[in-house]
């Protein structure tokens, strides 16, 4: 029975039960169908991982589990959503802590990456292209912190629901390197300048803004990221390739051989 409850099969149904519990319950119509029964069904998930957390570090030992990256991730994920079972027994008028619960049911939802196909190779490859992005992630944020600070100077007095202080700024800036809607906020400041110069210059200065941020920038780090994920592949090609020359080679040396007599 123990190890029925820890079966592959049986703990992604129990998740699929918990995604759809969770879908259900935040519609309100569903919810007051239901008379709060959804919530027990998450609930009992809820219980359910814990439970079974514990029955695989009883059946293959604490230091087997521990090896093992996946058991580690899921591990932190059980320990995470563990704040909803408190939600029976306590009253939740703090803000912070409702969203603290409602996060931790969602958070249970990633045990399905266990369940991904080829799911290591992924991961090293993501892991990969995270360490190889480091330094480009690094330049958006300082090319974002400048353009930010130099929009807070500018036009901080004109437009301070966008550039009022530096946080609103950089959240400002970051919308506009993501180029949706990029010229919304510099059509805004233009329409607000006092004279044609003035408004030239806003939207000067917001293209160079797109332009270094959002198109070099952007792009650079999603081709550094594309080419990590996919370095397993191109390696695999590349011996492939590698292979192949040398059967060429060696046949083109037999030929000539064969022609020699």
């Amino acid at each position: 029975m123990l190890k029925f409850l820890i079966k592959d099969n049986v703990v992604f149904t129990i998740i699929v039960i918990n995604a759809l519990a969770i879908f259900i319950n935040a519609f309100p119509a569903a919810n007051a169908a239901t008379k709060g029964m959804l919530f027990w069904v998450d609930y009992i998930c809820a219980i359910y991982f814990v439970v079974e957390m514990f029955l695989k570090i009883k059946s293959c030992g604490f230091g087997d589990y521990w090896s093992s990256a996946w058991n580690k991730f899921d591990f932190f994920i059980v320990v995470l959503s563990s704040p909803v079972l408190l939600s029976p027994f306590f009253e939740l008028k703090a803000f912070s802590v409702i969203l603290i619960l409602r996060l931790s049911r969602i958070l249970r939802l990633f045990k399905l990456l266990t369940f991904i196909p080829n799911r290591d190779s992924i991961l090293s490859g993501v892991v990969r292209a995270l360490k190889a992005s480091v330094g480009v992630f690094i330049t958006l944020i300082f090319l974002n912190f400048m353009f930010a600070m130099g929009a807070v100077l500018l036009f901080g007095q004109d437009a301070p629901d966008f550039f009022g202080n530096p946080l609103i700024a950089l959240y400002s800036l970051f919308k506009i390197f993501t180029i949706e809607g990029w010229y919304e906020i510099p059509d805004i400041l233009a329409a607000r300048a006092d004279t044609v110069f003035a408004a030239f210059f806003v939207r000067l200065y917001f293209v160079v803004s797109v332009v270094i941020g959002g198109i070099l920038g952007l792009s650079l780090a999603n081709a550094v990221f594309v080419d990590e994920m996919t370095a397993d592949n191109t390696a695999k090609a590349e011996g492939l390739i590698l292979e192949l020359k040398d059967e060429i080679r060696d046949l083109r040396k037999e030929i000539n051989q064969m022609n020699s007599h």
